[in-house]
Protein backbone atom coordinates (compact mmCIF):
# COMPACT_ATOMS: atom_id res chain seq x y z
CA UNK A 1 0.00 0.00 0.00
CA UNK A 2 1.66 3.38 -0.88
CA UNK A 3 1.17 6.40 1.06
CA UNK A 4 1.74 10.37 0.62
CA UNK A 5 4.28 10.78 3.26
CA UNK A 6 4.29 14.37 4.71
CA UNK A 7 6.96 17.28 5.84
CA UNK A 8 7.68 17.08 9.30
CA UNK A 9 7.80 12.95 9.28
CA UNK A 10 10.72 11.71 10.15
CA UNK A 11 12.36 7.53 9.79
CA UNK A 12 14.98 5.57 10.45
CA UNK A 13 17.43 4.60 7.69
CA UNK A 14 21.58 3.48 7.47
CA UNK A 15 23.34 5.96 5.44
CA UNK A 16 24.96 3.27 3.87
CA UNK A 17 25.13 -0.39 4.34
CA UNK A 18 28.24 -0.51 7.12
CA UNK A 19 26.40 2.16 8.98
CA UNK A 20 23.72 2.47 11.97
CA UNK A 21 20.55 3.96 11.40
CA UNK A 22 20.31 7.51 11.44
CA UNK A 23 16.85 9.74 11.90
CA UNK A 24 16.27 11.30 8.22
CA UNK A 25 13.62 14.26 7.99
CA UNK A 26 11.06 14.66 5.71
CA UNK A 27 11.89 18.62 4.51
CA UNK A 28 8.72 18.78 2.26
CA UNK A 29 5.51 18.05 1.03
CA UNK A 30 5.59 15.85 -2.16
CA UNK A 31 4.78 17.59 -5.28
CA UNK A 32 2.99 16.49 -8.00
CA UNK A 33 5.22 14.13 -9.00
CA UNK A 34 5.37 12.75 -5.70
CA UNK A 35 8.89 14.07 -4.85
CA UNK A 36 10.18 15.57 -2.13
CA UNK A 37 13.53 16.43 0.17
CA UNK A 38 14.87 14.49 2.69
CA UNK A 39 18.06 15.28 5.35
CA UNK A 40 19.91 13.45 7.99
CA UNK A 41 20.84 14.53 11.35
CA UNK A 42 24.27 13.47 12.89
CA UNK A 43 25.93 13.69 15.81
CA UNK A 44 27.76 17.51 16.03
CA UNK A 45 31.47 16.50 15.52
CA UNK A 46 34.32 18.11 14.10
CA UNK A 47 34.10 20.49 11.23
CA UNK A 48 30.15 19.47 10.27
CA UNK A 49 27.99 22.34 8.86
CA UNK A 50 26.32 23.78 11.84
CA UNK A 51 23.50 25.99 10.21
CA UNK A 52 21.27 23.97 12.64
CA UNK A 53 21.80 22.32 15.33
CA UNK A 54 19.47 20.14 17.47
CA UNK A 55 19.38 19.39 21.17
CA UNK A 56 17.84 16.72 22.94
CA UNK A 57 14.47 18.15 23.87
CA UNK A 58 14.21 18.72 20.22
CA UNK A 59 13.10 15.19 19.24
CA UNK A 60 12.77 11.92 20.88
CA UNK A 61 15.50 10.10 18.60
CA UNK A 62 18.35 13.15 19.26
CA UNK A 63 20.06 12.26 22.99
CA UNK A 64 22.66 15.11 22.11
CA UNK A 65 23.58 17.64 20.54
CA UNK A 66 22.88 16.96 16.75
CA UNK A 67 23.49 18.47 13.47
CA UNK A 68 21.26 18.74 10.34
CA UNK A 69 23.54 17.17 7.47
CA UNK A 70 22.65 19.42 4.39
CA UNK A 71 25.62 18.02 2.18
CA UNK A 72 23.62 14.97 2.03
CA UNK A 73 19.90 16.28 1.71
CA UNK A 74 18.67 14.49 -1.07
CA UNK A 75 16.03 14.44 -3.38
CA UNK A 76 13.38 11.00 -3.22
CA UNK A 77 10.26 10.06 -3.48
CA UNK A 78 6.95 8.31 -2.09
CA UNK A 79 7.46 5.59 -4.25
CA UNK A 80 11.14 4.88 -2.85
CA UNK A 81 10.43 5.88 0.42
CA UNK A 82 7.43 3.43 0.94
CA UNK A 83 9.87 0.50 -0.56
CA UNK A 84 12.28 1.25 1.96
CA UNK A 85 9.72 0.87 4.34
CA UNK A 86 8.03 -2.21 3.24
CA UNK A 87 11.12 -4.52 2.91
CA UNK A 88 12.03 -3.31 6.43
CA UNK A 89 15.30 -0.92 5.29
CA UNK A 90 13.51 2.45 7.02
CA UNK A 91 11.21 2.55 9.54
CA UNK A 92 9.27 5.56 10.30
CA UNK A 93 10.31 7.83 13.68
CA UNK A 94 8.28 10.43 15.68
CA UNK A 95 7.31 13.74 13.30
CA UNK A 96 9.00 17.14 14.26
CA UNK A 97 7.55 19.80 16.35
CA UNK A 98 6.71 22.20 13.67
CA UNK A 99 8.57 24.78 14.96
CA UNK A 100 11.93 22.21 14.35
CA UNK A 101 10.51 21.36 10.72
CA UNK A 102 10.82 25.87 10.29
CA UNK A 103 14.09 25.82 11.20
CA UNK A 104 15.64 22.79 9.39
CA UNK A 105 13.36 24.20 6.15
CA UNK A 106 14.88 27.56 6.68
CA UNK A 107 18.88 26.05 7.51
CA UNK A 108 18.16 24.32 3.57
CA UNK A 109 19.00 26.92 1.71
CA UNK A 110 20.68 28.92 4.50
CA UNK A 111 23.59 26.18 4.60
CA UNK A 112 26.10 26.56 2.09
CA UNK A 113 26.40 22.73 1.42
CA UNK A 114 23.08 22.28 0.60
CA UNK A 115 23.44 21.61 -3.06
CA UNK A 116 21.91 23.81 -5.84
CA UNK A 117 19.35 20.81 -6.94
CA UNK A 118 17.46 20.69 -3.42
CA UNK A 119 17.50 24.46 -3.35
CA UNK A 120 16.05 24.88 -6.02
CA UNK A 121 13.69 22.48 -5.09
CA UNK A 122 12.52 24.32 -1.64
CA UNK A 123 12.71 27.68 -3.32
CA UNK A 124 10.42 26.02 -5.63
CA UNK A 125 8.29 24.53 -2.97
CA UNK A 126 7.93 27.63 -0.72
CA UNK A 127 6.19 29.29 -4.17
CA UNK A 128 3.91 26.24 -3.76
CA UNK A 129 3.45 26.30 0.23
CA UNK A 130 4.95 29.92 1.78
CA UNK A 131 5.81 29.42 5.65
Amino acid sequence: MSISFRAGETFLYPLNLASREHLWVIVTEPNAEGQFVVVNLNSLRGAKDQTVILFAREHDFVRHDTCVNYARAQLTDNATLQSWLDRGAAKMHRPLRPGVLKLIQDGSTASDVTSKRIVDFIRAYRTRHPL
